[in-house]
């Protein structure tokens, strides 16, 4: 009598591969999703920087000279600005000014406050 062998063959089932396809999928859409999350996180890091250093720019460009209370307006770098600058009350040699400037950049806006100082009589003093 000749005895037959039966081979067993290894590999995996129509099922199993398919299971381990959802799985890769699924990982991979949750991959994309958080770099996704990342690359808006990190735009809207840029737009906030952007604005920061366009605020510095005007408030240094406006108290050049003698600091004075009104209202000015502009355009720099495709952003509309507003800069209010009022005298705080107070009785000392120098005078305390409130600069608030408003930056509008499409539908994003910030607003920025910083307070500068000047010598009644001999000046801008910062």
């Amino acid at each position: 009598m000749t005895s037959l062998k039966r081979t067993a063959q290894g590999g995996f089932t129509l099922l199993e591969m398919l299971a381990a396809i959802a799985l890769l999928s699924i990982g991979f859409a949750i991959f994309l999703n958080a770099m996704g999350d990342a690359t808006r996180t990190l735009t809207q890091s840029n737009q906030t920087t952007h604005l920061a250093l366009l605020a510095r720019s005007i408030f240094d460009d406006q108290a050049r000279g003698l600091l004075h209370t009104g209202h000015w307006e502009g355009k720099l770098d495709d952003t509309n600005w507003q800069l209010t600058s009022t005298l705080l009350p107070g009785q000392s040699a120098a005078q305390l000014y409130r600069l608030e400037l408003s930056l509008e950049q499409g539908r994003r806006q910030e607003r920025f406050i910083t307070l500068r100082v000047q010598g009644k009589s001999a000046g801008a003093m910062r």
